[in-house]
């Protein structure tokens, strides 16, 4: 406890000898006041910086090791400019012409070295803070989500097993009716949980990768057929095209096409189209399927859940960071007098990535948007 408070106590002190020394000035120096006071006015600018990061260290309860640092580098910054001052003091002298005061530029060079380097350090001590709390943090969130999904998932078996023997041998159909909603509700509990891991594969990958966009689509069209057979799909796939994207960029295209069958009927109508310009190839899925309601959409192009305002679903927070993270377009919108329309852009290759985050003007979102 000690050692804490007297480590956090030195930037207090360099802040203390540094205007000691704007006092010695006063004191010591021969000049006319206001020519002293103008002189020392320098060094109390900076014992005002250290006071600054001392004031910071104690109010951000920084760690002792963390603030020895922090004074090590404000004190070696002051040894080298004060060190800097000395040789030019001395190289004045050996040429005869000496400089008035020579103690006093030896003070500004090390206080300036000093309040320079304690300002540095705090900030760099700072980050490097704040970076270790997201790592500690990043660390106990994914243990938790793995305990959770794992749970999820036994739990889910267990309950979806039970309500499954139980609708076959029931003989009463209102109780048959209630078990295959229950049924209903778990699944999509277990979806919700598989998506959410979905979400977090995606924000732990790797960075953006040239990608033919056109085999891609083409692979998630079969399989998009295999599971729904009875669905009409229109496609139009050029042989290639190819755009920097995320490396889990199927899976926004497999949501975007899953959407229009998972919230339809058969009788929905598809339509994939995968489009190769000069800047940008775009993926666009169009169907006459259903809407959803206004709150879910301004969850998703405030970019955040609202305690009463919220996406049901995760797939579309799956498109949209796909797009994100591939530094794309992301553009969702309502058809007139069915449907949605939702085009996937991303930059075309050699077309190099200004920025790896799309700003919430990039999301072009209508009042309705079907969940998913």
């Amino acid at each position: 406890m000690i050692r804490d408070r007297g480590a956090k106590l030195f930037p207090a002190a360099l802040a203390a000898a540094v205007l000691t020394l704007a006092i010695a000035h006063v004191v010591v120096d021969d000049d006319s006041p206001a020519i002293e006071l103008a002189e020392a006015s320098i060094l109390l600018v900076f014992a005002a910086v250290l006071a600054f990061v001392a004031h910071r260290v104690r109010r951000e309860r920084l760690a002792p090791d963390r603030v020895c640092r922090l004074v090590a580098t404000s004190l070696g910054a002051g040894v080298v400019v004060g060190g800097l001052s000395a040789v030019y003091a001395a190289s004045r002298y050996a040429s005869a012409e000496p400089v008035t005061e020579g103690w006093f530029v030896l003070s500004i060079g090390w206080s300036l070295g000093t309040s320079s380097g304690g300002l540095v350090g705090y900030y760099v001590e700072r980050v490097r803070a704040e970076r270790a709390a997201q790592v500690q943090l990043t660390g106990r969130l994914t243990v938790l989500h793995r305990v959770l999904r794992h749970n999820i998932r036994n739990e889910v078996g267990v309950i979806r097993g039970i309500a499954d023997s139980a609708a076959e041998t029931t003989e009463d159909p209102d109780v048959a009716t209630d078990l295959r909603t229950l049924i209903d509700h778990v699944d999509r509990v277990h979806e919700l949980s598989e998506k959410a891991q979905t979400l977090a594969d995606l924000w732990n990958a790797g960075d953006s990768v040239e990608t033919d966009l056109a085999a891609v689509a083409r692979a998630e069209l079969r399989r998009f057929r295999d599971q729904h057979p009875a669905v009409e799909v229109d496609a139009s796939i050029p042989d290639r095209a190819t755009a920097v994207v995320h490396p889990s960029v199927e899976v926004a295209i497999r949501e975007a096409l899953g959407n229009a069958a998972q919230h339809n009927d058969d009788t929905v109508a598809v339509s994939l189209t995968v489009d190769e310009g000069e800047s940008w190839t775009t993926v666009t899925v169009v169907d006459d399927g259903s809407h959803i309601p206004g709150e879910e959409l301004d969850a998703l192009s405030e970019l955040h859940e609202f305690p009463l305002k919220h996406v049901t679903g995760l797939g579309l927070w799956v498109i949209y960071w796909v797009v994100e993270l591939s530094g794309g377009r992301l553009e969702i919108e309502n058809r007139d007098p069915r449907g949605v329309r939702v085009e996937l852009r991303f930059r075309s290759e050699g077309r190099a990535r200004s920025t790896s985050t799309v700003s919430e003007g990039d999301v072009d979102l209508p009042d309705d948007v079907r969940r998913t």
